[in-house]
């Protein structure tokens, strides 16, 4: 299999496969969630991604959440919606299947918003479920 998306291409694959299935629901609700995750928590998220990986995996990881986000466009579309914050929420997520287990609980920051529609991402392994952070500890104002 061809590793465009890094060693964990095969779950990008199915993750994106899966963001035409959203109804127009479901992305207005990935978007208020997207919203209500603080932004320092996910730029954190975001540091641990690039902190973790090599210019040639960042590369990957880049073209993984790039198609994501131009899957999320089309869907959206396709469902009147045009809520940026969807797009952002699939960025980051595509982002966070393509390094999975590398970047810890800073996966779910990264996933939570989406994995609230498409329960298959609420893992990466399974040996990652108890690092889980509580929404709360994810939203906005909350104190880790």
């Amino acid at each position: 299999m061809s590793t465009i998306f890094g060693p964990n291409s095969r779950r990008v694959l199915q993750f994106l496969t899966h963001i035409e299935d959203l109804s127009g629901e479901e992305i207005d609700r990935v978007a208020d969630l997207w919203k209500q995750t603080s932004s320092q928590t996910r730029a954190e998220a975001w540091a641990e991604v690039r902190r973790t990986t090599t210019d040639e995996e960042q590369y990957r990881i880049l073209v993984a959440a790039s198609v994501a986000r131009r899957a999320a466009l089309d869907t959206a579309q396709s469902h009147h919606r045009r809520d940026w914050a969807f797009w952002a929420a699939v960025w980051d997520a595509a982002a966070a299947v393509a390094t999975c287990d590398r970047i810890g609980s800073h996966y779910f920051v990264l996933v939570d918003p989406l994995a609230a529609v498409m329960p298959s991402l609420a893992h990466c392994r399974s040996d990652m479920l108890g690092s889980h952070r509580l929404r709360r500890d994810i939203l906005k104002g909350a104190q880790p």
